[in-house]
């Protein structure tokens, strides 16, 4: 899959970024699938996931009340149930790494291009 700026842009070059990172760490949980990665490298990329998720997500809601976005509310509970569902795949899945970097990289994926394009 290919980035595209102008598909996902919040016209907002923090966040933007932001969905560029987020990306590239899709990119490299796909990657992992192909690969036999060891332990080390996988706790690496999922602690670069949720620090960078966890970062977004605060700074897009800084974002929002600054620009006062009406349903900030809902789109905040949004962002727990991600952030869930990404903690809920790492433990249900810890013994298949395959499955659950696929199930990951589809959760940001879907973030990314779904949650941005429609809020």
């Amino acid at each position: 899959m290919i980035y595209n700026e102008k598909i996902i842009s919040m016209n907002n070059d923090l966040l933007d970024h932001q969905h560029k990172e987020l990306f590239e760490i899709s990119k490299k949980l796909s990657l992992m699938n192909q690969y036999h990665v060891g332990t080390k490298e996988l706790k690496i990329v999922l602690r670069e996931l949720l620090i960078m998720i966890n970062r977004h997500f605060s700074d897009e809601e800084a974002f929002m009340r600054k620009i006062e976005y009406p349903y900030i509310n809902h789109h905040t509970r949004i962002h727990r149930k991600i952030i869930l569902e990404i903690e809920e795949i790492i433990i249900s899945e810890a013994k298949f790494v395959n499955i659950m970097t696929e199930k990951l990289n589809l959760v940001v994926q879907d973030f990314i291009f779904k949650h941005t394009a429609k809020e």
